[in-house]
Protein backbone atom coordinates (compact mmCIF):
# COMPACT_ATOMS: atom_id res chain seq x y z
CA UNK A 1 0.00 0.00 0.00
CA UNK A 2 2.60 2.21 0.93
CA UNK A 3 4.66 1.58 -2.22
CA UNK A 4 0.95 2.63 -4.55
CA UNK A 5 0.49 5.99 -2.13
CA UNK A 6 4.49 6.56 -2.58
CA UNK A 7 3.76 5.79 -6.50
CA UNK A 8 0.69 8.50 -6.90
CA UNK A 9 2.55 11.24 -5.27
CA UNK A 10 5.62 11.22 -7.70
CA UNK A 11 3.10 11.01 -10.41
CA UNK A 12 0.95 13.85 -9.13
CA UNK A 13 4.18 15.64 -8.37
CA UNK A 14 5.85 15.60 -11.71
CA UNK A 15 2.28 16.14 -13.46
CA UNK A 16 2.46 19.61 -10.81
CA UNK A 17 6.06 20.29 -11.92
CA UNK A 18 5.43 20.20 -15.55
CA UNK A 19 2.50 22.07 -15.32
CA UNK A 20 4.86 25.22 -13.78
CA UNK A 21 5.09 28.14 -15.59
CA UNK A 22 8.50 29.29 -16.12
CA UNK A 23 9.57 32.83 -15.46
CA UNK A 24 10.71 34.69 -18.28
CA UNK A 25 14.89 34.68 -18.90
CA UNK A 26 17.01 36.83 -20.64
CA UNK A 27 18.52 34.69 -23.97
CA UNK A 28 18.87 34.48 -27.26
CA UNK A 29 15.12 34.73 -28.25
CA UNK A 30 14.85 33.96 -31.76
CA UNK A 31 17.14 30.62 -31.35
CA UNK A 32 14.38 29.85 -28.84
CA UNK A 33 11.19 30.53 -31.16
CA UNK A 34 12.84 29.91 -34.24
CA UNK A 35 15.67 28.08 -36.18
CA UNK A 36 17.79 31.30 -36.07
CA UNK A 37 19.98 30.91 -39.25
CA UNK A 38 24.16 30.92 -38.26
CA UNK A 39 24.25 34.57 -40.54
CA UNK A 40 22.50 36.31 -37.77
CA UNK A 41 24.37 37.08 -34.93
CA UNK A 42 23.29 36.92 -31.38
CA UNK A 43 24.95 40.13 -29.67
CA UNK A 44 23.61 40.50 -26.10
CA UNK A 45 20.47 40.27 -24.08
CA UNK A 46 19.72 42.78 -21.49
CA UNK A 47 17.04 43.62 -19.25
CA UNK A 48 15.66 47.75 -19.53
CA UNK A 49 14.62 48.10 -15.91
CA UNK A 50 14.19 52.07 -16.34
CA UNK A 51 11.74 51.74 -19.35
CA UNK A 52 7.37 50.05 -18.50
CA UNK A 53 7.45 47.21 -18.90
CA UNK A 54 11.10 46.02 -17.64
CA UNK A 55 11.50 44.51 -20.82
CA UNK A 56 14.30 41.50 -21.91
CA UNK A 57 15.99 42.89 -24.98
CA UNK A 58 18.32 40.52 -26.79
CA UNK A 59 20.18 42.27 -29.89
CA UNK A 60 21.22 41.20 -33.10
CA UNK A 61 23.80 41.84 -35.85
CA UNK A 62 23.65 41.07 -39.92
CA UNK A 63 25.86 41.96 -42.31
CA UNK A 64 24.57 44.30 -45.08
CA UNK A 65 24.96 41.06 -47.81
CA UNK A 66 23.11 39.25 -45.80
CA UNK A 67 20.29 41.82 -44.86
CA UNK A 68 18.03 40.19 -47.81
CA UNK A 69 17.72 36.82 -46.37
CA UNK A 70 17.48 38.09 -42.49
CA UNK A 71 14.63 40.02 -43.92
CA UNK A 72 12.90 37.33 -45.10
CA UNK A 73 13.47 34.99 -42.42
CA UNK A 74 11.86 37.62 -40.22
CA UNK A 75 8.95 37.72 -42.65
CA UNK A 76 8.28 34.34 -43.12
CA UNK A 77 9.32 33.64 -39.18
CA UNK A 78 7.59 36.01 -37.53
CA UNK A 79 5.32 37.92 -39.94
CA UNK A 80 7.49 41.17 -39.84
CA UNK A 81 6.80 43.30 -42.90
CA UNK A 82 9.76 44.68 -45.17
CA UNK A 83 12.19 47.22 -44.19
CA UNK A 84 11.46 50.96 -45.27
CA UNK A 85 13.90 53.75 -46.14
CA UNK A 86 13.00 56.36 -44.08
CA UNK A 87 15.01 59.50 -43.70
CA UNK A 88 18.86 58.22 -42.88
CA UNK A 89 18.41 54.71 -43.02
CA UNK A 90 16.22 51.23 -43.37
CA UNK A 91 13.78 50.51 -40.96
CA UNK A 92 11.00 48.14 -39.99
CA UNK A 93 7.92 49.61 -38.19
CA UNK A 94 7.26 47.75 -35.04
CA UNK A 95 6.22 44.69 -35.27
CA UNK A 96 4.65 41.99 -32.11
CA UNK A 97 4.19 38.29 -32.41
CA UNK A 98 3.21 35.98 -29.90
CA UNK A 99 4.36 32.76 -29.33
CA UNK A 100 1.62 29.72 -30.05
CA UNK A 101 3.42 27.14 -27.44
CA UNK A 102 4.33 29.89 -24.48
CA UNK A 103 1.77 32.45 -25.38
CA UNK A 104 4.99 35.17 -24.80
CA UNK A 105 4.48 38.45 -26.59
CA UNK A 106 7.47 40.25 -28.27
CA UNK A 107 7.96 43.37 -29.79
CA UNK A 108 10.67 42.68 -32.99
CA UNK A 109 12.24 45.23 -35.20
CA UNK A 110 15.57 45.41 -38.09
CA UNK A 111 16.87 48.50 -39.08
CA UNK A 112 20.42 49.34 -40.86
CA UNK A 113 22.79 51.36 -39.34
CA UNK A 114 22.55 55.27 -40.60
CA UNK A 115 22.87 55.11 -44.40
CA UNK A 116 22.22 57.29 -47.19
CA UNK A 117 22.05 53.51 -49.58
CA UNK A 118 18.14 53.78 -50.55
CA UNK A 119 18.14 50.79 -53.00
CA UNK A 120 17.43 47.75 -51.70
CA UNK A 121 20.06 46.08 -54.54
CA UNK A 122 22.64 48.17 -52.31
CA UNK A 123 22.02 46.88 -49.16
CA UNK A 124 25.92 45.15 -49.12
CA UNK A 125 27.25 48.33 -49.69
CA UNK A 126 25.51 48.79 -45.64
CA UNK A 127 28.22 47.49 -43.04
CA UNK A 128 25.31 46.20 -40.51
CA UNK A 129 21.48 45.84 -39.42
CA UNK A 130 20.66 45.02 -36.57
CA UNK A 131 17.96 43.21 -35.46
CA UNK A 132 15.71 43.69 -31.48
CA UNK A 133 13.37 41.32 -29.85
CA UNK A 134 11.78 42.51 -26.81
CA UNK A 135 10.22 40.38 -23.86
CA UNK A 136 8.03 42.51 -21.50
CA UNK A 137 8.44 40.82 -17.94
CA UNK A 138 5.50 43.25 -16.56
CA UNK A 139 2.30 44.01 -17.85
CA UNK A 140 2.30 48.40 -18.67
Amino acid sequence: MKRLVRGCFFVVLAVLVGCAKAEPRCEDVLAKLSDKPGFVEFLECTQDNEIQGKPFVARYRVKGSDALEAEQFMSQSFGMPKLQHICCGWDSTPHFYRDKRTRLGYRLGMGSEETLIDERSSWPRIKFFYITASLFTEDP
